[in-house]
């Protein structure tokens, strides 16, 4: 008992360094998602006080929405084919970059440049580049083209070509920072034990690089999976709602249909989908991690 005390005792000023945090966390996070929760079983309309309890029906109508199912379709599709795109071209730039190549420090700036840009400027950028430089640069060639953006058929594309313009930097750099920590020994070893380059990547340097893989991963598909800013100021969710993702169909509904509460039901399901997917991509890649 007596050394409980003194544990908590000398973990008190732990604890209180951590107190502001804590509280910021449950004012920004607990409380506003207690409340989301408690909308999303009434028919609230998103801006008078007045709502009455309609139990799950907002549930209900979410499973028999097709607009909700297309949204997470397009949402998912996104999200996976960014993340595949920007982790194996950010790897591939890592690996080149990290070698003796002439003014690497330059072409490394010059790559992570886009992410220090905001994506509302990256998407303001591109539909100017799509819809006016890029047709008039290929009309010089006598190649007719149109923006990828007003086509159903490969506007989601064309977002995807954007983000992955703009997010490539950050996962190189820090590929390159997960390069640099591998020993080089292990890969002279491997060469003097006769693998080639593509043994001694596959098995030397990749499995070494699980944690930055991990971390990439990770980071890359819970943003992807939230976008809304570049949706928003590119396509709106157009055309034909062929762009239209769970957060803009969720800002859609509850401002401009007034359905608050029927918004709010779809951001918990969102929400849960988004928990689910973290926790499953997390097993998978900690499993393929291994220790130096």
């Amino acid at each position: 008992m007596e050394n409980l005390i003194r544990t908590a005792r000398n973990e008190m000023w732990y604890l209180l360094f951590m107190l502001p945090g804590i509280c910021l966390f449950v004012m920004a996070v607990i409380i506003p998602l207690i409340m989301g929760a408690r909308y999303s079983f009434t028919n609230w309309d998103g801006v008078s006080n007045s709502f009455g309890n309609v139990g799950f029906d907002n549930y209900v109508a979410a499973f028999h929405d097709p607009d909700f199912w297309g949204a997470l379709w397009h949402t998912f599709k996104y999200a996976l084919i960014l993340t595949v795109l920007v982790n194996v071209l950010s790897l591939l730039l890592a690996l080149v970059l990290d070698s003796f190549l002439p003014l690497r420090n330059l072409f490394r700036t010059i790559f992570f440049l886009p992410s220090v840009i905001s994506i509302v400027l990256a998407g303001f950028v591109w539909s100017y580049n799509y819809s006016t430089g890029i047709p008039n640069l290929l009309s010089h060639f006598g190649i007719d083209a149109s923006s990828p953006l007003g086509n159903p058929d490969t506007a989601l594309f064309g977002l995807i070509l954007i983000a992955l313009w703009q997010g490539v930097g950050s996962p190189m750099i820090i590929y390159i920072a997960g390069l640099q920590g591998i020993p080089g020994e292990l890969s002279e070893s491997a060469r003097i034990d006769g693998a080639g380059s593509w043994k001694t990547f596959l098995h030397v340097t990749l499995p070494l690089l699980a944690p930055s893989v991990t971390i990439n991963l990770l980071l890359v598909l819970t943003g992807s999976l939230k976008v809304f800013d570049l949706v928003f100021v590119t396509t709106g969710g157009g055309p034909g709602f062929a762009t239209d993702v769970m957060s803009t169909y969720i800002y859609r509904t509850s401002f401009s249909s007034f359905k608050g509460g029927y918004g709010m039901a779809l951001s918990m399901m969102f929400f849960l989908i988004l928990v689910i997917v973290t926790i499953v991509q997390m097993s998978i890649s900690r499993r393929r991690e291994v220790e130096m």
